[in-house]
């Protein structure tokens, strides 16, 4: 199988859309009419959406160790796809809060359709958005700022791009997991410190430009604002049990955004010179994972240390450098559930970083 993708991949780079961005293209966008379906009608297509975004992604992920070459830059992988992905987003978080707040399901099937939609938004739209406020477009990185704001995690915009990207494996970062910190000591920190750091550093921005701090040219005001209008949204929908729904997708749509955090720089750290200052970020301060399906849907996300060495990387280009940065053991979201448990994650993963340290 792995010969017939690679064949397949070489033939298309002769026509308009290369193999790999069609893959891009059908991974991410499946959930859609699943989540859609469930949503309106339930039934079977609830255990659907939620196995095709765990189960079968697992499977696919384990069972077939396929590897493709950059697809290079398209339209369709620049423009077409992150814009639809983001419409769809902004059409299935208004029914993820009407269907589980109305729709007449089993509480096992109301969890199961909760977590499908929660997973949604917390792998593939955090995805997406990650990838457009990277973007230098205004209307990409709009798309990828409301995408959070509408996830009540407006806030992340500005953190990740003013500190985490500056800070990363230092103890500036909030986002960056110190080694032996436990998943429930990271998120306890990080959600409150990300916030903080973000506002503190949008301050500075304004400072040198001889803008006040609570100026209204500071995003934190659309941040805050926009979360607000969003609860009201959710009200107008199904009342207060809408907000209810709406505040627990968006805490578990968080919770797996940090969760990717944690995993993905989990004890790296740049050292400090005597200068002072620390050393330029490298491959080596990123956990990276080489399964093809969980990167296909989370635009490539498992390709990190790529990312981090060239943020304004398209995520079709990013080369998971086998050779060269930190590989985790199992798949992103393999990783992501090992987490929950801190005993097993440090006996895992405390051995491969003492390992880099050294190296």
């Amino acid at each position: 199988m792995k010969d017939l993708f690679l064949l397949c991949s070489k033939v298309s780079e002769t026509g308009h859309m290369s193999i790999r961005t069609a893959l891009f293209f059908i991974i991410t966008l499946i959930p859609a009419p699943l989540l859609l379906a469930a949503g309106f009608t339930g039934g079977f297509w609830v255990p659907l959406a939620f196995l095709y975004l765990t189960g079968f992604a697992m499977f696919c992920d384990e069972a077939f160790e396929l590897d493709f070459s950059k697809g290079g830059d398209s339209w369709l992988a620049r423009q077409a796809l992150p814009i639809t992905l983001s419409l769809i987003h902004f059409m299935l978080l208004p029914l993820a809060i009407y269907s589980l707040a109305t729709l007449d399901l089993s509480v096992g099937y109301k969890i199961l359709l909760f977590m499908a939609f929660g997973l949604f938004f917390g792998m593939i739209s955090h995805s997406n958005a990650h990838e457009l406020i990277h973007r230098s477009n205004r209307l990409h990185h709009r798309l990828g700022k409301w995408a959070f704001i509408s996830m009540m995690f407006g806030h992340h915009t500005s953190a990740h791009m003013l500190v985490h990207h500056v800070h990363v494996c230092t103890p500036k970062d909030p986002n960056t997991a110190r080694y032996n910190e436990s998943f429930y000591s990271f998120l306890k920190r990080a959600s409150v410190s990300e916030f903080i750091e973000g506002l503190r550093a949008e301050n500075n921005r304004l400072g040198k430009q001889g803008l006040a701090a609570m100026n209204l040219h500071n995003p934190y005001w659309q941040y805050c604002i926009g979360a607000f209008c969003m609860v009201l949204i959710a009200y107008l929908i199904a009342g207060f049990t809408g907000v209810f729904v709406y505040i627990c997708l968006c805490s578990y749509a968080q919770l797996q955004m940090l969760m990717i955090d944690y995993v993905q720089h989990y004890g790296l750290e740049r050292t400090q010179l005597e200068n002072g200052k620390y050393e330029p970020v490298s491959l080596r301060h990123s956990w990276n994972a080489p399964h093809w399906f969980s990167a296909f849907m989370t635009m490539n996300a498992p390709r990190h240390s790529d990312h981090h060495a060239s943020p304004a990387k398209l995520y079709t280009e990013l080369d998971g450098h086998k050779d060269t940065a930190p590989q985790l053991p199992y798949s992103l979201p393999i990783m992501a559930a090992i987490a929950f448990s801190p005993r097993r994650w440090r006996k895992i993963m405390n051995p491969r970083v003492t390992k880099w340290r050294e190296t």
